[in-house]
């Protein structure tokens, strides 16, 4: 881990303490116990099924992205992805999406730069979310808060780049690698030299949908199938706790939730998780703050023990070198061979 990004995590770490901290002095922890204690693990089961099952669509519609002649098995990259999900929970620096990468450089023998792409198309599949909430909103009684216009607007935004940048790399490939290239351009001349085919990969390997329109439909079903489930999940522990709330209500503001993670995050999400449940459930959907409260911490729980055990399974099956190495703060070979 670079200086850089163990500023980062230091900073990411005092800004999540402080946003928790507010969150308890705001909220009335014994209401929130007394609700917790009452809660129905019958449903919690079968939301944590349906939370793990999520996960496992992501993970095959990763697989339909990442380059030949890699062909990991369902299982196999099911352990990558949960490796790199656990990362990604534990160090804002999307430290987790880089493993991946990493994983298949390392076991298939790949140029870092033809794997990384795999990733980044993935992720901006996930920021396909929000078209759905922004085609499902006129058809809603929804009325949205400040706070919400203002995270939706940051997060089209994030979609409009994310999607731009893919459409240029495949249409344009020239310009991105020109447009890329710049931003490298006060490196030494040697640098460059190192750095400018590793770009030309890149963009050269965005192009994964081409002659393969079966893998952009299969990745499109599967994002839905993701989402759906996120919504099943929530909407489930809703009835763990005796709220029956509409489920397309609880579909819409979870998938806001999860858009979230778009932007930077503390680690684990300390304190933005139970902050985003307020601004959207209870100042947006009139749910009680205590209620909200409640649900959000014992979610953030649960998936924090999931995404853990999980993700200590993956590191038990594959090998601990990667996550040894970012503990040990060397620096990471993934982010300097090509």
């Amino acid at each position: 881990m670079t200086r850089k990004n163990r500023n980062s995590l230091v900073i990411g770490l005092i800004i999540g303490i402080l946003l928790l901290a507010a969150w308890l002095y705001y909220t009335p922890l014994e209401e929130i116990k007394s609700q917790i204690a009452q809660v129905n693990y019958n449903w919690v089961i079968i939301a944590s099924v349906a939370y793990l099952s999520a996960y496992f669509l992501r993970s095959l519609r990763w697989r339909l992205l990442i380059p030949a002649p890699a062909n990991p098995g369902i299982f196999k990259t099911w352990l990558y992805a949960m490796a790199g999900n656990l990362l990604n929970y534990l160090i804002p620096i999307r430290a987790g999406d880089f493993a991946r990468a990493w994983f298949i450089k390392k076991n298939y023998s790949l140029p870092y730069m033809k794997v990384l792409p795999s990733v980044f198309v993935d992720k901006v599949f996930d920021t396909i979310a929000i078209l759905f909430i922004i085609i499902v909103l006129p058809f809603t009684t929804i009325e949205l808060s400040t706070p919400m216009v203002i995270l939706l607007c940051l997060l089209l935004l994030i979609f409009i780049v994310a999607f731009a940048i893919l459409l240029i790399s495949v249409w344009k490939k020239e310009l991105a690698v020109k447009i890329i290239s710049s931003l490298f351009s006060w490196l030494p001349q040697k640098a460059k030299a190192k750095i400018n085919p590793a770009i030309e990969m890149f963009i050269s390997e965005l192009n994964l949908f081409e002659h393969h329109t079966f893998k952009l439909v299969s990745a499109l079903f599967l994002t839905a199938g993701g989402v759906l489930l996120d919504g099943i999940y929530f909407y489930l522990l809703f009835r763990a706790f005796g709220i029956l709330y509409p489920f397309a209500l609880v579909l819409f503001g979870y998938t806001l939730i999860n858009l979230s993670y778009a932007i930077p995050q503390p680690p684990a999400q300390l304190g933005s998780n139970e902050w985003m449940m307020i601004i959207i459930f209870s100042i947006g959907f009139g749910l009680t703050k205590t209620t909200a409260s409640a649900i959000m911490a014992f979610g953030h729980i649960l998936t924090a023990g999931l995404m853990s055990l999980w993700g200590i399974i993956a590191f038990a099956v594959l090998g601990p070198e990667l996550l040894f190495t970012a503990i040990k703060g060397d620096k990471i070979k993934w982010q300097i061979q090509f």
